[in-house]
């Protein structure tokens, strides 16, 4: 290894981690001084990272108080950035939440944070086309028992707590937090991607297993049969096609296929 590249290591390993072979290669009266020096590199890169958490998860910072701080320092203990692009710092943060011993008692914050990531991530999915319903409309009749759909790469489905999103209205209506509580049942939420800005809404739980069904590529004549099990057989078609439609006018479908 070079010189440099040695001196680079030796750095880094005091950043990430407070290791203190790079103490000798600093210019300073002493090691006090040497290592204030050096602690500005190591604390500047730690605020920023909280930095992007906050950016990222702005209601999450105002739900948590001045108690983000520390939680934030928690999470880049446990998960220090593997990332060259800090956009995806951020990724395990639920996870964390509702693993941590600290916070696992609070759900709302771990909801909180997994519906704030799905909202960045639809915004950032890929440009995909989308169906209109005038080529849903071209299939021949014959053919609908087995249409198949692929879903826009922005759509997330996730089933979350009902106070998760009532926090994050909250929050960007400039309202209070305190009334927001932890507790609720939990309902699964659609997010995506419609031109561009980032859309929700909840789903009903025959839509929630039938759009499940279609990204696990069951038909629509699969979709009519598994529909039994919440309407009469003879409603089972108009409700999946009355779902069917509202998709493709949010633009959930991307593209229609004959298996």
């Amino acid at each position: 290894m070079s010189t440099l590249s040695l001196t680079e290591a030796m750095f880094q390993d005091y950043v990430l981690g407070g290791g203190g072979r790079i103490a000798a290669e600093v210019a300073g009266a002493d090691d006090t001084f040497r290592k204030a020096r050096l602690d500005i590199y190591r604390d500047a890169y730690r605020l920023r990272l909280v930095e992007v958490l906050a950016s990222d998860y702005a209601a999450l910072k105002a739900q948590c108080g001045e108690a983000f701080d520390a939680m934030a320092e928690e999470y880049l203990a446990a998960h220090p950035s593997v990332h060259r692009n800090v956009r995806w710092f951020g990724a395990g943060l639920a996870d964390f939440l509702r693993k941590h011993p600290r916070h696992a008692s609070r759900p709302l914050l771990a909801d909180l944070a997994a519906f704030e990531w799905a909202l960045g991530l639809a915004f950032d999915a890929p440009d995909e086309a989308t169906v209109t319903f005038d080529d849903v409309a071209a299939v021949s009749p014959e053919h609908w028992p087995d249409l198949r759909f692929d879903t826009h790469a922005s759509l997330q489905v996730l089933k979350l707590g009902a106070g998760s999103v009532a926090a994050w209205n909250a929050f960007h209506a400039g309202e209070s937090h305190a009334s927001v509580a932890d507790a609720g049942p939990a309902v699964d939420w659609a997010i995506w991607r419609k031109a561009l800005s980032p859309y929700f809404r909840s789903l009903e739980e025959d839509e929630a297993w039938a759009l499940a069904a279609v990204r696990q590529g069951s038909g629509f004549g699969e979709l009519c049969a598994g529909l039994c099990d919440w309407v009469a057989e003879a409603d089972a078609a108009p409700r999946a096609a009355r779902m069917l439609r509202g998709w493709v006018e949010e633009g959930w479908i991307s593209a229609l296929r004959l298996s």
